[in-house]
């Protein structure tokens, strides 16, 4: 039997490495392509294409250090077509001694395909952010 709760978490962290290694295609690609994701004080990015673009934007910032997404929860309706992943999210950037760390909390939807488990929603909300320096 299928463990899909350990196969998104999986999921998850292949798209940490993507965003650690700058790769805004290997982050993408674990999205369908009708993705909404709410960007935290941002705007709300409707497809693959648009988060990709968004993930360029943030890959060419050389203060950009990346984001850590870690599931606390996830939760399967309908299994196993559906799950709903619930977390926290660190964001950092900065360099020398101008360093800054946004965080928060997120929650994602998942849709089990012929092709396993994407993406298909994300909304991050900001609880804090913190500057300081090295």
């Amino acid at each position: 039997m299928i463990d899909h709760a350990a196969v998104i978490r999986a999921r998850r962290a292949q798209s940490n490495a993507a965003i650690a290694a700058r790769d805004a295609q290997g982050v993408v690609a674990l999205m369908l392509d009708d993705v909404t994701v709410a960007v935290a004080g941002g705007p709300q990015l409707n497809g693959r294409n648009a988060s990709r673009i968004a993930f360029d934007e943030q890959f060419a910032d050389r203060a950009f250090q990346g984001y850590v997404r870690d599931a606390d929860t996830i939760t399967l309706h309908d299994p196993p077509l559906q799950a709903t992943e619930r977390g926290r999210w660190t964001g950092r950037w900065g360099s020398g001694t101008h360093r800054g760390e946004m965080r928060g909390s997120y929650i994602a939807q998942w849709r089990h395909t012929e092709m396993g488990w994407f993406l298909q929603s994300e909304i991050f909300v900001t609880d804090g952010v913190s500057t300081g320096g090295a």
